[in-house]
């Protein structure tokens, strides 16, 4: 992801933060790094850092949060390489199995599913094609891909590719939430160096699977201990926006 599509996502986050917390500060909202966010009211300044919360490591080398992204990158390689065919313009998703993948892997996979999406272009006047790994088309069909979907829609005019996925979804703990308040209290001194008080805001159920979590029971009857002003927790999927109960160390 690139710095301005981070700052883009961060923006998204906090009008939504903006859109559901009743008592949101007005003021002039101003970009900025440590903390992300400045909000000039008239008689104060509020620093607002904005952070994904991704579930900790399982049992697999790479974090599921890289994982996602490196298959991301393989499928993008693979959309470039397939435009690359001068072909008719498709929709494509992949769903690749969740290994660990590497960076030599990017280039070898991304061009078996170009090919592997050309060759499963839909006929004319038919809206999409679908393959899945079996033993009759292992010679040419990549075993860490469970299946691909063509399609071609009307008015096409360029390609899309994309992945899909499976996950487990899990309790969001206070333990989880502890985890980034204390990560991001380490930097509570810069932040007050731009403002007159500091809030956090923490991200789940975001664009990641990583982020997703099933219940947020346990953090709402939770206390912290932090020097932010406040912390809260944007859900996305619900659209809630949950106020932690804190205390300063």
């Amino acid at each position: 992801m690139t710095r301005q599509a981070k700052k883009d996502l961060e923006r998204l986050y906090l009008d939504r933060v903006r859109d559901l917390l009743t008592d949101f500060p007005p003021g002039a909202i101003d970009e900025r790094e440590q903390p992300d966010f400045l909000v000039k009211t008239a008689d104060r300044v509020i620093g607002i850092e904005i952070t994904e919360l991704h579930r900790a490591n399982d049992s697999q080398p790479v974090p599921m949060q890289g994982r996602e992204a490196i298959r991301d990158q393989i499928v993008q390689r693979a959309k470039a390489l397939y435009d690359g065919k001068g072909v008719p313009p498709i929709d494509c998703c992949v769903h690749l199995k969740d290994l660990s993948y590497r960076r030599t892997d990017i280039e070898p996979l991304a061009a078996k599913i170009a090919s592997l999406a050309a060759r499963n272009i839909p006929p004319e006047g038919t809206l999409a094609r679908r393959e899945q790994y079996d033993w009759v088309n292992r010679e040419y069909f990549p075993e860490e891909v469970d299946y691909i979907r063509v399609a071609r829609f009307e008015g096409l005019t360029e390609s899309f590719f994309g992945t899909a996925g499976s996950t487990w979804a899990e309790p969001l703990t206070p333990d989880n939430v502890r985890a980034v308040i204390d990560t991001k209290d380490g930097n509570i001194d810069a932040y007050m160096r731009q403002c007159d008080e500091a809030w956090l805001v923490i991200v789940t159920d975001s664009r990641t699977m990583s982020t997703w979590f099933n219940s947020a029971e346990q953090v709402k009857v939770a206390a912290f201990t932090t020097r932010f002003a406040r912390v809260f927790i944007l859900r996305n999927l619900g659209r809630e926006i949950i106020e932690l109960t804190t205390a300063r160390p």
